[in-house]
């Protein structure tokens, strides 16, 4: 990354990149579907723009997730990265959350919850306080500081568990999106299988299958989406999902407390009482549920980029444990409630349980729309690894460039005026080089593009054949999450202390050992209960 081996040429202020000339703007969406970022997401997004006033601001989607980015300031408090946070957790697999109780039992789906939030916040503050002392360590070698999952395995642990977490990553990426195309088949369907119902989805378009809805809604609105290379015009889906997901959660305590069963909040609490309170299995603790579970809670691949975003990132580990603690109450009473408001008959999307009458049909569609325009910046990061990885410098005879490249090229420079006078010429240089790149073979950049983006956007549908929202979310969440937030960070935390750059807590390496396999356990069984339960007959 030009960018970061460039970095330690800067002394004593925050390094930006010169984008004036080129255009660029960056702005911050903060939302765990902006990242990956999800898990729900928080990820900064890159859009392009004509405009030239702003010179600095955050980095790019998939190189702030997957590769680092520069040094900047920080500008988010304390209760801003919570809530961030926050937002990161609850998402659209906040619906899935009453199945997993269903499965776990009310006291088994608490204890779940408690123990993946728990742990989650432990890494996520462990990866920080690895990330300091990796980054304090390099400035001491003159060189650029940590600033991403991918460098900090890397300097830790060796080039192939960078390119695992990478990898993971990638995955995390897809595998979300794919979740998405399944929510928002099976809520169409749900709108348009019903012959009772008089909403607008079945009126125009009846007795449409899951099957179909996913695949007319990758090809003729996600495909689309996802060749758009500004995300400028994404930013309102911020707001959109924040008021979908409060809105679905409340609509559906309240059609459960006072329609559908009814008979208000003490019924609904005797209700919760007599419901399971364990799993029956280990199958059903892990095979249908544990993975949901951390596909909420394990956000540990988001930890750089919402840290990196604050003032003070000493903060940070406050921040986390407000966010996972807050959203983990507010999801146990979510998840019990509905658990007693449906009993055996609780979906693996709750919102299947809703009727579909005007006002529910217009919220369940809300939330379809706001997963339709949060997958492209999800699926961005992803896309971008994609991109970086298959598209050659040298293509067809001519070289390409791809819009973000050209920035990463554009030296770094301080704005002080000194700075910018001796800078002037090499910068207008380096332009003028840059732009003649990129517009040597638009046509083959654009082809290039374009299938990368249909080839994602395939596997992703392809991906969400496999089953349910519930079985997608818990594969993903069991074994890209899982492995990102219970395997990586005690084994980077074992070798920082076995080099006498970090002391352990007070478990030591033991502990550190336990969790790593925990994490290794819940990887294996989610995976095979998945497998055996829902992919082979």
């Amino acid at each position: 990354n030009i960018n970061n081996n460039n970095m330690h040429s800067m002394k004593g202020k925050s390094l930006v990149r010169r984008k004036k000339a080129l255009g660029i703007n960056i702005v911050q969406l903060s939302e765990r579907e902006r990242l990956i970022n999800n898990s729900s997401p928080t990820l900064l997004s890159a859009s392009i723009s004509n405009n030239e006033g702003d010179d600095e601001d955050q980095c790019s989607i998939g190189t702030n997730t997957v590769s680092g980015c520069e040094t900047i300031t920080g500008t988010e408090s304390s209760l801003s990265a919570t809530t961030n946070l926050a937002k990161c957790i609850c998402g659209a697999g906040s619906f899935a959350l009453p199945h997993v109780f269903l499965e776990q039992g009310i006291i088994g789906g608490t204890i779940a919850l408690i123990t993946c939030g728990a742990l989650a916040t432990y890494t996520m503050k462990s990866m920080v306080n690895s990330k300091l002392i990796v980054s304090n360590s390099n400035i001491a070698k003159g060189e650029p500081p940590c600033t991403s999952y991918v460098q900090l395995a890397g300097s830790t642990l060796g080039s192939t568990f960078s390119k695992l977490v990478f990898s993971l990553t990638l995955s995390a990426s897809l595998g979300v999106c794919s979740s998405y195309i399944v929510f928002i088949g099976q809520t169409l369907e749900s709108l348009s299988i019903d012959p009772t119902s008089t909403n607008i989805v079945r009126q125009i378009f009846p007795d449409l299958s899951a099957f179909y809805w996913e695949a007319w809604v990758s090809a003729i609105f996600l495909f689309p989406l996802c060749l758009m290379r500004s995300y400028k015009i994404f930013a309102f889906t911020s707001a959109l999902g924040v008021v979908a997901v409060l809105g679905g959660i409340i609509v559906t305590l309240a059609n459960g407390i006072f329609q559908d069963p009814g008979g208000g909040i003490t019924v609904a609490l005797q209700h919760v009482a007599q419901q399971k309170m364990f799993p029956t299995s280990l199958a059903a603790a892990f095979g249908g549920s544990f993975g949901t579970v951390a596909f909420l809670f394990c956000v540990n691949f988001l930890t750089f980029p919402i840290m990196n975003s604050m003032t003070d990132q000493k903060q940070f580990g406050g921040a986390v444990t407000n966010a996972v603690f807050g959203t983990a109450f507010f999801n146990i009473i979510f998840a019990a409630l509905c658990v007693g408001f449906y009993g055996d008959q609780t979906q693996d999307l709750v919102l299947g349980n809703l009727g579909n009458g005007p006002y529910l049909s217009a919220l369940k569609l809300l939330l379809c729309i706001d997963l339709l325009f949060t997958f492209p910046i999800v699926f961005s990061s992803g896309r971008q690894i994609a991109e970086n990885a298959l598209i050659p410098t040298d293509f067809g005879s001519n070289k390409i460039v791809n819009m973000l490249d050209v920035v990463e090229l554009t030296p770094l420079t301080t704005f002080d005026d000194e700075d910018n006078n001796n800078d002037n010429d090499n910068d207008q240089q380096t332009f003028k080089m840059n732009q003649n790149l990129s517009e040597q073979s638009p046509l083959l950049l654009s082809v290039a593009r374009g299938a990368i983006a249909a080839g994602g956007v395939l596997i992703c549908f392809s991906l969400a054949q496999i089953g349910g929202f519930g079985t997608v979310a818990n594969l993903v969440g069991g074994v890209a999450q899982g492995t990102l937030a219970f395997i990586i960070p005690p084994l980077v935390a074992v070798t920082l202390a076995r080099r006498g750059e970090s002391v352990l807590d007070r478990g030591g390496e033991p502990g550190q050992l336990i969790l790593g396999l925990f994490g290794v356990c819940v990887v294996a069984l989610t995976s095979y209960f998945t497998i055996i339960g829902n992919i082979i007959p």
